[in-house]
């Protein structure tokens, strides 16, 4: 038998997961894949720090979106790589491993030394599929 989350449960799930408690954004140059595997994070150095993400729900779409922007520092002193996933955890230590959520950026990017990565507001959505 195959089921889905009624639209209504999987906004509660959303709620639950990224509203009630502090989440917070990694960099990584490649995917944590689904063990959040932490050895693909940004090194802990030149300034990286995971950072706090604000999401809150529209109530009726299966989807949770950024309402603050995420900004991270501009790296200093070194490059950090080519970021090319975003991770949310609930821990804000670097090289935890990702615990919530990932997911793929539209378009890699290349963080050189005094550069900052910024997520406007809406940019991060998590969706519960229908049929999921």
């Amino acid at each position: 038998m195959a089921s889905s989350f009624v639209t209504a449960y999987a906004n509660s799930v959303l709620t639950a997961a990224f509203k009630t408690q502090t989440v917070y954004g990694s960099l990584h140059l490649a995917s944590p894949g689904d063990t959040g595997a932490a050895t693909c994070e940004v090194a802990d150095a030149y300034c990286y720090t995971r950072k706090a993400i604000t999401f809150a729900d529209d109530g009726a779409t299966r989807t949770i979106s950024n309402t603050a922007a995420l900004e991270f520092d501009a790296a200093n002193g070194g490059n950090w790589g080519t970021i090319t996933y975003l991770g949310i955890n609930t821990c804000s230590t670097r090289g935890q491993t990702v615990d919530v959520a990932y997911g793929q950026l539209t378009a890699s990017k290349v963080i050189d030394d005094g550069d900052q990565l910024k997520f406007a507001i809406g940019n991060i959505d998590i969706t519960i599929a229908a049929g999921a």
